[in-house]
């Protein structure tokens, strides 16, 4: 890390799965000096999950009132493209190489869920580590039902061979934040979902690139 300082409670949570960093600054290279310690090696180039996206319209009408939202509290952020808006279901890993037999494992267990589509309801907005501003869901019966769907879809992931987390924090991700920001109450953000996706995210040229998805009848 880059800073050993005590930050505030809502910083000090970890980055939930399928949350992207930002892009890092630019950066001059620096002349080595004795004792220097070998550079880091950089991160894994693919990250595998799966995951909701809301539709074309709702994604949107999601971004734009995200826009809104940060604009009314002032709050300065890069916001997320309204097609990579996305709720992390099932986190595969970081892989330095996509793991084809892997990946057709995955999609062969995703093939055999067959659920209806369902209602997904945000109603609150946090700041997580390192600036990401995320929706999170209350205990009502919409996060409900994305919970139920998750967990049938780690039981057919774990038929094939995967070892998925049962820990789950339903969020979206809005942005990414410069400064402070409370934890605040807002007009439920909802939509239907009306299919699923394995994603995999190529990090350095920040891509989501969709292997497989799956509709969900209505």
């Amino acid at each position: 890390m880059k800073s050993r300082r005590t930050a505030p409670a809502s910083e000090q949570q970890l980055l939930l799965p399928g949350i992207d960093a930002p892009p890092p600054p630019l950066r001059t290279r620096a002349r080595a000096t004795p004792g220097e310690r070998a550079p880091r090696k950089p991160p894994p180039a693919h990250v595998l999950f799966f995951a909701i996206h809301p539709g074309e319209e709702d994604a949107a009408r999601i971004a734009a009132w995200s826009a809104q939202w940060h604009a009314e509290r002032d709050l300065r952020a890069m916001h997320v493209e309204p097609d990579r808006l996305h709720v992390t279901l099932h986190d595969l890993g970081e892989h330095d190489e996509l793991p084809r037999d892997k990946v057709e494992l995955a999609i062969a267990a995703a093939s055999r869920l067959h659920l209806p589509r369902f209602e997904v309801a945000f109603d609150s907005a946090m700041r997580f580590a390192k600036g990401v501003c995320v929706l999170l869901g209350g205990e009502d019966a919409e996060v409900a039902a994305l919970a139920a769907f998750r967990q049938r879809l780690g039981e057919v992931l774990a038929d094939a061979g995967f070892a998925p987390k049962r820990a789950f924090t339903p969020h979206l991700t809005l942005s990414y934040m410069r400064g402070a920001m409370e934890p605040a109450t807002v007009e439920p953000v909802r939509w239907t979902a009306a299919s699923f996706a394995l994603i995999d995210s190529r990090r350095a040229e920040g891509v989501h690139e969709v292997l497989g998805r799956w509709a969900l009848p209505g």
